[in-house]
């Protein structure tokens, strides 16, 4: 903040210069009111007996102001009473304003109920450990709205995207691996001995040139045993076929969020 050295000697240049530079100064430390929000209440302002408050300090919209303490009533207004000085050109001009917030009603109004008291520095920081104390960092969590709605102290938790949770179960062994690692996959390939066993009775089909619906090859045979049996009218001999060797989903029924992990407040 800016500064001015009043105490030298040979004649001070007192000017309106200096003087608005006074002024400026004071409104940058004016601006401190801007880290309680935009209503709120600084010092005092306390509820007292007959429905009234007692005086105070308040921050409107970063100006820091008195408060005047009386009835309550809905809103409050800022009030400025003029101070008017004598000029040595003989004008009487208003050169002090003095401005306070009070109860009231006027054309500028701020709602009464909208004003909050904020915590302290050192009561926010007590808050802050009490809170990181009950959401441990690291504590992960399901996330279900758009992630730019994800609260402080949050974050996208990258490793369990694509995944399903399952709870570690010592000594099993799909289940008993380390916490994060990856098991499963989304999709398998069956191999011959994974297919169900199917077991039936096929029978030989005498010759002909056509060949069976759902038969993709066959073999000539000049003989063939049926019901036990060996015949030589030349029946064939088929073999069927079935399935594609297509992938198929593993997936269980799931829903797609995000997980998101507490990191902690910087």
């Amino acid at each position: 903040m800016d500064k001015i050295d009043y105490n030298q000697a040979g004649g001070f240049p007192l000017s309106t210069q200096i003087l608005d530079a006074a002024q400026q100064a004071y409104k940058n430390f004016n601006t401190f009111g801007n880290l309680a929000g935009e209503l709120a209440i600084i010092d005092g302002c306390n509820n007292a007996s007959g429905g009234t408050v007692t005086n105070g300090f308040v921050s409107i919209y970063g100006e820091l102001l008195p408060f005047l303490g009386t009835t309550i009533t809905d809103n409050v207004v800022i009030v400025e009473v003029p101070d008017a000085r004598g000029f040595e050109s003989g004008d009487i001009k208003a050169v002090i304003y003095t401005r306070y917030a009070t109860f009231g009603d006027a054309t500028v109004s701020y709602p009464w109920e909208d004003f909050r008291r904020p915590l302290t520095l050192f009561a926010l920081e007590d808050r802050l450990i009490q809170l990181e104390k009950a959401v441990p960092i690291g504590l992960v969590a399901v996330w279900g709205k758009p992630a730019e709605e994800i609260p402080e102290g949050w974050e996208i938790h990258i490793p369990f995207q694509g995944t399903v949770p399952v709870g570690r179960k010592t000594g099993d062994t799909n289940f008993g691996a380390a916490l994060g690692t990856q098991i499963g996959t989304a999709q398998v390939t069956l191999t011959q001995n994974q297919l169900p066993k199917t077991e039936g009775t096929f029978q030989t089909i005498a010759g002909n040139s056509d060949t069976p619906t759902g038969i993709t090859t066959y073999t000539d045979n000049s003989s063939a045993t049926i019901a036990g049996s060996t015949s030589a009218f030349g029946h064939r001999h088929v073999k069927i076929s079935f399935g594609n060797d297509q992938s198929h989903s593993n997936i269980q029924p799931s829903t797609i969020v995000d997980f998101i992990i507490f990191v902690g407040f910087e």
